[in-house]
């Protein structure tokens, strides 16, 4: 056997062992993927349905307002009566107030 076969055949083993190494961790790697986070409650957060200082969940990064995204707030901030409607959190469990407060709270 020559010099060149054995290292070849070093090489195939060790790619071979990697590749199994990642096909076993796939499972693991496929769970964490979809496992979501999870939220506090209202009473870890110390969330309240008042702003405080002027700072208020349709302002915050984590508010959803009803129908909306993440991050937008309520429309630039425009909040009329029609659109002080309870949306979600994505730090707080349950619906929230826009102008409710949490120590989470994140400006936009």
């Amino acid at each position: 056997m020559n010099t060149s076969s054995k290292l070849s055949r070093r090489k195939w083993l060790k790619t071979v062992a990697t590749a199994a190494t990642g096909i076993a961790a796939l499972p693991f790697l496929a769970s964490t993927a979809q496992a979501a986070p999870a939220k506090l409650t209202k009473a870890m957060a110390h969330y309240q349905d008042q702003p405080h200082d002027g700072k208020m969940c349709a302002r915050c990064k984590h508010f959803i307002p009803a129908g909306g995204k993440a991050g937008h707030g309520m429309m630039g901030g425009a909040m009329g009566p029609g659109m002080m409607h309870a949306g979600l959190c994505q730090v707080v469990q349950g619906p929230v107030s826009p102008r409710g407060y949490c120590l989470l709270y994140l400006p936009l």
